[in-house]
């Protein structure tokens, strides 16, 4: 398929979820959104393979949306981002023991 060809199924995808009222959000994007916050944390992490959302997070973390990050160099992260839209409140990164293999 070209380059085109695909750009067009795209834009149809987007159009007709936005017709619908959805938000859709292209494969890869959460993870490179993590990445880029876990670098700018100062952590190295090039690539975010796999994002564990905590459905059962610590008390008091409810409304931080903590997350895992994988990253390809086998390195894991917490990130507890801030549900409030529109504040200056910086994510919380912390790194985690590494993932056994």
């Amino acid at each position: 398929m070209g380059r085109s060809c695909a750009c067009a199924m795209l834009a149809l995808l987007l159009a007709s979820a936005a017709a619908r009222g959805e938000a859709v959000r292209p494969p890869g994007l959460r993870e490179l959104e993590l990445a880029l916050v876990i670098a700018r944390a100062g952590y190295d992490c090039p690539v975010v393979e796999s994002v564990e959302v905590l459905t059962n997070p610590m008390p008091g973390w409810e409304s931080l949306r903590p997350e895992v990050a994988l990253c390809k160099n086998g390195r894991r992260f917490l990130i507890a981002q801030s549900g409030r839209s529109g504040g200056n409140i910086r994510p919380v990164v912390r790194p985690l023991p590494a993932a056994r293999e």
